[in-house]
Parts: C-alpha cells; structure tokens; sequence
C-alpha cells in the first residue's frame, strides 16, 4: 500500500486526527516556512505520537548538528531535506529523504543517491528553494525515477487528484501539506479524510 504522509503539522489536535485515520508518517518542518516550528514545540507535538507512525524532520540547508538535535528530542524517524545530501546527514542514523525538485520540461535525474534513499520529488520553483509551493508537476516524468528507486510524490496534491499520481507513478508513499488544509498551519478534517480515503481507494498494484 501506499505510504501516507501528512506535512506541515503545528497543532495537536491535527496529529492526533491523522494518527487516528491511520497515516503512515507525520512532517514536521524545522526550517523557514509558513509552517516552521521549534524543536521545543515538536517535541510536544512528537511525544504521544505511536511509535507504528513514523516522524519526519523537514530541513532545508540547516546542519547537521542542528537535525541530529531535532533527531534526538522528537524521535525523529527520518529526514527530509533540500540541500545536497552529505557524509553527516547519512550518519545521522535515520532514513534519508533525500528531496528532488522536478523542472518542466527535464528529464528527471537522481545523481549521487543511494539505493536505500526515499526520494522525495517535489515542484521546481525559482522563488522557493524548499517546497510548500502547492503546485503539482508532470508526474510522467518521474517514472523511471520509480522504478529504480523509492519515490514519495509531492507537490500539490489534493483530495481530488492523489488517486492520478498513485496509479500513475505506484510510488512507496504521497506526501500532502497544503492540499488538506484550511488555511496555513491547520488542517482541514474533511480534507485530511478525504485525502486519506483516496489513496487507500487505489489499492496495492
């Protein structure tokens, strides 16, 4: 089945609903972004989540240091990040997420990852060095991307169109922020089930 991922949490009442419909991994970003938070307030949000759900770290071009530190205080299962992945990052203990940013019109490329690495395959855009950017890609771009590796979608996706990209791509997981909000930083119950609802739909391939 596809892995279900919902990102861009900051409030609790949103973790515990998406733990309760039975997502597969829950984000949190550490990094600039509407959604950012502390580590100091992942750790609460983090800290009653079962360990069946795994926790991922959102990171742009921070060190290091600072992700084992997010790693270590909200038991972090995994990390996703923007930057080029280096030695420490693979160090860090965690699974890798490494993100790759899908440009019109370019034959997507996955240099310099590893066979075990999630990519996580987001929207390209020149005013944003990170993600968030609620716009969807050309997901036939991604298919031979899928089948060498593990791929997350992201990117825009939505209640209405996860199931397109599920069927198309058959990726390891979706990955969904803004699509199953009401406004930034809280979430939309209908939409959070809905999105939910429409990945399982697909079934296994």
């Amino acid at each position: 089945m596809t892995r279900i991922k919902i990102c861009g949490n900051t409030r609790p009442e949103d973790v515990e609903l998406a733990v309760e419909l039975g997502v597969d991994l829950l984000g949190f970003i550490f990094t600039r972004s509407k959604r950012q938070i502390s580590i100091e307030k992942g750790k609460a949000l983090t800290s009653d989540i079962p360990e069946s759900v795994g926790r991922v770290g959102v990171f742009i071009d921070e060190p290091s240091a600072l992700i084992a530190a997010a790693i270590e205080a909200c038991r972090l299962t995994a990390v996703q990040i923007y930057r080029p992945i280096t030695a420490e990052d693979r160090a860090l203990g965690v699974r890798v997420f490494p993100a790759v940013r899908m440009r019109p019109g370019e034959p997507a490329t996955a240099d310099g990852f590893e066979p075990s690495d999630h990519l996580l395959l987001d929207t390209w855009n020149p005013m944003s060095d990170g993600g968030g950017t609620g716009q969807t890609w050309n997901w036939d771009q991604a298919g031979a991307l899928a089948r060498r590796y593990a791929v997350i979608v992201s990117g825009g996706l939505d209640p209405t169109n996860v199931a397109d990209a599920v069927r198309r791509l058959r990726p390891w997981g979706v990955d969904v922020c803004s699509g199953v909000e009401a406004e930034p930083r809280k979430k939309d119950p209908q939409k959070l089930r809905a999105f939910v609802d429409a990945v399982r739909a697909v079934g296994p391939s």
